[in-house]
């Protein structure tokens, strides 16, 4: 996840790290596929009652007069949940209550069914039978973690679910592209060239270590750090030491890597391994090797394990503002619709994603019109052009050849304030947005009507 809110008290970032240290001991699982079994029949609902969708009619399962039912597929209990599964159902949660409260879309209140997947594959796969045929929810959105949905991704896309804005990098959820499939976050590919550029820009000439996780993870990362030092036609010699997800101390690598005697290492892994690689490097062998991060570590967590002094002057990527911008309008209505809707919860950059999420699922309901259908929604998320969500820095432009929202970065820096008593602590944003836009020419779809009565 992504930057969270950066002047809290240090016992609740303790705690925090706590929680983080907990969630990646369960660490995403190999992928496992969910077996599929034949399509539930396609209903209209009316009234709250399903009934046979007539023959060419669009698919209306979980849409009713008053009524949109939308899944969620999140951690909730176990390791993961305090990390990151509550505040992301938060920030969705809120947001909706927030659109139901000012009537809805078109009339229908939005009912978020969330379901607890414990960030595993086969439970992933068992509740999210429950809420395609049980439920049967409208759409899934923002599914967390590869192996969880590595378990029902295949499912959903043979039952026709429309499967919105995952949360998880991996290339393999918009490549190829699906119709009724769309990613969220930057990939692991796509954010190694944003990093990559920027270590071609300052350290070209000098000889890269990276860090890598030993997994899809890792190794998506580590090509597209490559292919970015080729975008900027880079002379670095590049040596990788790889580590298992399940260990906690890289120590023996950063040594392997100091004895290769690399100028800058390149990050891709979680927040534990990070911090030891952090007090390996400036603690155990006194060296002062610049860092940069997968955004993945772009959070306070990883300062709080890798220590204040040993991470300052880091790299990383965030791709939007953040919670502690709370100048920045739409980060004060975010603390606004929190207060009102989730008092019992403290708001953060998790529960900015969560509420990004529902924003761009409302901005693509609203598109759909009235008389909405699966098809009609897909249609709309498609046509998505210039969307700027309300903690967005850039636009997002999706197409039928384009289903990855977010394909651009702004860099962040690790920055430690000592003028006040505690030091404080955040990723402070330097430079423009850059990225991989992929879709550059599109045109605003027109309305449909009653469009601009929605509340957005």
């Amino acid at each position: 996840m992504r930057a969270l809110l950066r002047r809290w008290p240090l016992l609740l970032v303790v705690a925090l790290a706590v929680a983080m240290m907990l969630a990646v001991g369960c660490k995403e699982e190999k992928e496992e596929a969910g077996e599929t079994p034949g399509a539930p029949t396609a209903t209209a609902e009316a009234g709250g009652e399903e009934t046979p969708a007539a023959e060419g009619a669009g698919d209306t399962t979980g849409v009713t007069d008053t009524e949109i039912k939308i899944g969620s597929l999140l951690p909730l209990s176990g390791h993961a949940a305090a990390s990151w599964g509550v505040g992301i159902k938060a920030g969705m949660q809120a947001y909706y209550d927030w659109i139901n409260a000012q009537g809805g879309i078109y009339g229908r209140k939005i009912n978020l069914i969330v379901e607890d997947t414990q960030y595993v594959g086969p439970v992933a796969s068992e509740v999210a039978r429950k809420l395609v045929e049980q439920d049967k929810v409208f759409a899934i959105q923002g599914s967390l973690g590869t192996a969880a949905h590595s378990a029902v991704y295949k499912y959903l896309e043979e039952n026709g679910v429309p499967d919105m804005l995952i949360l998880t990098g991996n290339t393999k959820w918009t490549e190829p592209i699906v119709r009724t499939r769309f990613g969220y976050l930057v990939d692991y590919i796509t954010e190694g060239r944003i990093l990559g550029k920027y270590i071609a820009e300052n350290y070209d000439g000098g000889k890269l270590g990276i860090l890598a996780q030993n997994d899809d993870f890792g190794k998506e990362g580590e090509k597209g750090i490559k292919t970015g030092l080729e975008d900027e036609s880079a002379d670095m010699e590049v040596v990788t030491e790889y580590f298992d997800e399940t260990m906690s101390d890289v120590t023996a690598q950063v040594q392997r890597l100091n004895s290769e005697g690399v100028d800058v290492i390149a990050y891709y892994g979680t927040p534990v391994q990070a911090g030891s690689m952090f007090k390996a490097a400036r603690e155990t062998l006194n060296w002062d090797v610049p860092f940069v991060l997968t955004g993945t570590n772009a959070v306070e967590v990883t300062a709080v394990l890798a220590g204040l002094d040993n991470i300052e002057g880091a790299i990383s990527v965030v791709y939007g503002y953040q919670a502690f911008e709370t100048d920045q309008p739409g980060v004060q209505r975010h603390m606004e619709i929190m207060a009102e809707y989730a008092p019992d919860i403290t708001p953060d950059n998790l529960t900015l994603v969560g509420q990004s999420i529902s924003e761009q699922m409302v901005h693509s309901l609203r598109q759909a019109g009235p008389d909405l259908t699966r098809e009609s929604f897909v249609d709309a998320a498609e046509s998505t052009c210039g969307f700027v969500c309300s903690t967005c820095m850039v636009p997002i432009n999706l197409s039928p050849t384009d289903h990855r929202p977010t394909e651009v970065e702004v860099y962040v820096k690790a920055t430690v304030d000592r003028s006040v008593d505690p030091p404080t602590f955040t990723w402070e944003p330097f430079g423009e947005p850059f990225g991989f836009e992929s879709t550059t020419d599109c045109e605003e779809p027109t309305p449909p009507p009653g469009y601009e009565d929605q509340p957005e």
